[in-house]
């Protein structure tokens, strides 16, 4: 199967793409620009490969403001705006299919995926930067590593190890089983918070992070600290802070750079010395509830 069959799109897209054709009227009356396509919907590709370049854009940008969930959110737009651009993911599948028996798959979900979320305010360029986008986007889903260490420099230097191998038994003195991760990190923080290597703003705050990172929808995956969240996420989080999403940003780095720079000893129970306020091991404590009981509203 090629990318067009694995989108629902056969070489003549007629079938496919009859709805689309109905449509394309009342989307030229919506967005004027469109109506400068000869033949309407069966004539666009003719049509662009012979257009003047600024004259393409802007259809290109017309079309691609119409598929955006964020712009007119339309299924049949975007559809229509894929099957303009297959030419290209053909060739971006072709010259990466070396990397994987299922490129069509991933070049084709790339591809949808760019052009659901085109940022149709911020750029122009809409073939380009979606065709450059799918490739990116492809060889991170595919784990090309320099790809994915200019991306995400901490998910770059990650090595997966089976978490059933010997390599944890012969390495780890104690095992701790059924450990919640959220409790771990509740532990981890509030730690850095009794030997000061962190305050409570910044816990709270990198606390509230990661509850938007698993709980709101991404666009685009950024790293922000390690931390994979969207800008969505981010803007949410700042905002109940009452920092701009710049600061907000700039606090995770300092945060998870001076949690990076201390070695954390294993966690246990606070020692009595520890909870007269004195130097102890790392406290194991309960998962917080929510991001209410750092002071952050809802």
């Amino acid at each position: 199967m090629g990318v067009a069959d694995q989108l629902g799109l056969t070489e003549s897209a007629d079938h496919a793409l009859a709805r689309a054709a109905e449509s394309w009227p009342a989307w030229v009356c919506r967005d004027p620009r469109l109506g400068a396509v000869d033949g309407a919907l069966g004539g666009l590709r003719r049509w662009l490969a012979h257009a003047p370049a600024a004259e393409a854009d802007e259809v290109l940008h017309a079309l691609a403001q119409l598929a955006a969930a964020d712009g007119g959110d339309n299924v049949d737009a975007a559809l229509v705006l894929a099957w303009t651009l297959l030419p290209g993911a053909r060739t971006v599948a072709r010259r990466l299919q070396s990397l994987s028996t299922r490129i069509d798959e991933v070049v084709a979900s790339q591809l949808w995926m760019e052009v659901r979320t085109f940022p149709w305010r911020r750029l122009r360029k809409v073939a380009a930067n979606i065709i450059a986008n799918t490739r990116a986007g492809a060889l991170i889903e595919l784990g090309a590593t320099p790809r994915v260490a200019r991306v995400d420099p901490m998910w770059g230097r990650s090595v997966p190890v089976d978490p059933t191998g010997p390599f944890w038994t012969s390495r780890c003195q104690e095992v701790i089983a059924d450990r919640d991760p959220a409790e771990e990190l509740s532990s981890l923080l509030r730690w850095a918070v009794h030997h000061e290597v962190i305050c409570e703003e910044d816990r709270a705050l990198l606390l509230g992070v990661v509850e938007a990172a698993t709980s709101l929808p991404a666009s685009r995956a950024s790293s922000t600290g390690g931390l994979a969240t969207s800008n969505a996420g981010a803007r949410h989080v700042a905002a109940q802070c009452g920092i701009s999403p710049a600061t907000l940003r700039r606090r995770l780095v300092s945060t998870t750079a001076a949690l990076s720079s201390v070695r954390v000893p294993a966690p246990t129970s606070l020692s009595p010395r520890a909870e007269k306020g004195g130097r102890g091991p790392a406290p194991r404590m309960s998962a917080e509830p929510s991001m209410a009981a750092f002071g952050l509203r809802r």
